[in-house]
């Protein structure tokens, strides 16, 4: 996989950490998320997650420095919540400028490194094509010479079977391709020939090898040779039909009927001595890009939900809903919650109104905890998120995507886990 240069993975960063304002959603809630992400980033650069660190940090510095100022309620933000968010924005935009210089020496090396081991796939690459192609052009002019001789002997032997049975049959024609005058004496001067003869010359001989190599006599040499043996007695013929042929000669044969040949590097190629064959190395530098739709896990325990259910029971025995706050800690990019909150609240039977937020946010930022979802009865319905949830679950997953709505229905006996991303 391609690892791009330092400059552009950090600019596909600084895309990630964008983030928008609405006005819809109450303003003390951006700030609330901003601490929360100050708080997250903490835990991501003591795991050395350098990466999300520096996204979050970005977040924080586009949200104070450019964003949170078209909120509509910005002008009733009170000074000295301002002036604690300007001193925390110069602090974070040291931080980012130090994470940011890490991490442009780490991209650089990493880039590098790729750079080389792309160098050298590509270089090993280009030598395994032209051994593969050297190998088979080796083997189809194998195949073409060995198909060549093969021919040559077969077309050599039919013609000298087509002579001698003309021969033992009396005939003084000669096929129109062929001079007698060129290749053959005159028949009256000589006998026809014996064909023991003739067997005896083409008997197969055990001791000796075949050989592919070209004829040293030329046909007409051959048939001299054939007559001016034929005088001699004749002799039984000798096929010795046991003879089977040589199988290291045909385990040699390849016919390519098209498919393709796996060259063999181990016994048919090597590299010349001075080549060097580097192992290939795998990449173990390539991170992830930390990026909006990444998402961590949460984790729920079982005993939280019994541990709610039973606090809200009396509740629940009035067909009262009761809602409860999640707060958690982020560890091994994975949320895990660890606090149920039970705030200030009012309540009926089709909705439940929370009640004093600056309580709530002193209790997390007390037990330094992140605020990761919410929990709701629904005594008389079934598992669903309302209107007027799905209004609240926005405004809280725009602040953190993570963030999970848990509904537990008291009259069907069911609990579901949502979000608006799901």
């Amino acid at each position: 996989m391609e690892i791009l240069e330092s400059k552009q993975r950090l600019r596909r960063l600084a895309e990630a950490a964008d983030i928008s304002i609405d006005s819809n959603i109450p303003i003390r809630r951006y700030y609330r998320s901003g601490t929360e992400m100050l708080r997250m980033a903490k835990v991501h650069l003591n795991e050395g997650n350098l990466e999300a660190t520096y996204v979050l940090y970005m977040k924080y510095i586009t949200l104070f420095l450019e964003k949170i100022m078209t909120h509509r309620d910005f002008g009733q933000v009170l000074p000295a919540e301002k002036r604690k968010t300007k001193e925390t924005l110069k602090l974070v935009l040291s931080l980012t400028e130090e994470t940011k210089s890490k991490l442009d020496r780490i991209f650089q090396e990493e880039h590098e490194d790729w750079l080389i081991r792309e160098e050298e796939r590509i270089r090993d690459e280009e030598i395994r094509k032209r051994e593969e192609e050297e190998l088979n052009r080796r083997r189809a002019a194998e195949n073409l010479k060995r198909l060549e001789m093969i021919e040559k002997d077969r077309q050599f032997a039919i013609l000298a079977q087509e002579e001698i049975n003309r021969e033992l049959a009396g005939e003084t024609s000669k096929p129109a391709k062929y001079n007698p005058e060129n290749y053959l004496p005159s028949p009256s001067h000589e006998a026809p020939p014996s064909y023991a003869s003739v067997a005896d010359q083409y008997s197969p001989q055990p001791s000796s090898a075949p050989s592919y190599e070209e004829p040293k006599e030329d046909f007409a040499s051959a048939l001299d040779r054939f007559r001016s043996d034929a005088s001699a007695p004749a002799l039984p013929p000798a096929f010795d039909r046991s003879a089977k042929p040589s199988s290291s000669i045909q385990n040699n044969i390849v016919f390519d009927s098209g498919s393709h040949i796996r060259p063999d590097y181990g016994s048919q190629i090597r590299p010349d001595s001075g080549s060097q064959i580097r192992p290939v190395i795998p990449d173990r530098s390539k991170k992830p890009d930390f990026a909006p739709k990444d998402l961590h896990g949460v984790t729920v325990p079982e005993k939280l939900i019994q541990r709610f259910l039973a606090l809200a029971k009396p509740n629940s025995d009035k067909n009262i809903e009761t809602l409860g706050m999640l707060g958690g800690k982020l560890a091994k990019n994975r949320f895990t919650v660890t606090h149920l909150l039970i705030p200030k609240q009012t309540g009926k039977s089709d909705r439940c109104d929370l009640e004093g937020y600056e309580e709530l946010f002193d209790l997390y930022d007390k037990e330094d905890i992140i605020m990761v979802g919410w929990i709701h009865t629904h005594p008389a319905y079934d598992v669903f998120l309302s209107s007027v949830d799905m209004h609240n679950q926005y405004e809280y997953q725009k602040m953190l995507k993570e963030f999970i709505a848990i509904v537990c229905s008291i009259k069907f006996g069911e609990t579901g886990y949502l979000s608006l991303t799901s």
